[in-house]
């Protein structure tokens, strides 16, 4: 991996997650398709993780800040990408060893616009990942269903441990 993905000062968000499981059955939840892209936007209160399926279903996965153990958002503006959903949750389940502690480090973007796991506390091995990153289509995603001033239409998946 090169210096530069390595290098927090140089990254727009450097977080560390202490469970990676929770995570991951968060964006299980959202997919629908083995090839299925989603679009990530980060922000000083969380990463938000937006999945659309044709064009009438949307899904949203909000990562607030407060799950992070460590979370340093430095951009200027609100940095959005793309990337493959399945790939994403496989190498968050590679982390995910039984056993062994499950905390890794999420920092974007690394040397080549690259999101950047890795193994944050294991003194044994180290492991990383750099995930690819698209650049999103320039049709937001956004959806907007209610009418003004209605209450919004919201549920919540709790996942219990």
């Amino acid at each position: 991996m090169s210096s530069a993905a390595t290098d927090s000062g140089a990254a727009d968000l450097v977080c560390q997650l202490d469970n990676v499981q929770g995570i991951v059955d968060a964006l299980s939840s959202v997919r629908w398709s083995r090839k299925q892209d989603a679009v990530v936007e980060l922000s000083e209160h969380g990463i938000v993780l937006i999945v659309e399926d044709t064009g009438c279903l949307q899904a949203k996965v909000y990562l607030q800040k407060e799950l992070f153990v460590h979370y340093e958002y430095t951009a200027e503006a609100r940095p959005r990408f793309g990337v493959n959903l399945s790939l994403l949750i496989d190498v968050l389940n590679t982390f995910a060893v039984p056993g062994l502690s499950n905390s890794i480090e999420l920092s974007y973007p690394g040397a080549d616009m690259q999101l950047v796991l890795k193994c944050a506390d294991s003194l044994e091995f180290c492991m990383y990942a750099e995930i690819r990153t698209k650049i999103p289509d320039t049709i937001s995603w956004d959806y907007n269903f209610e009418p003004a001033g209605a209450t919004p239409l919201n549920f919540t998946v709790k996942v219990c441990s």
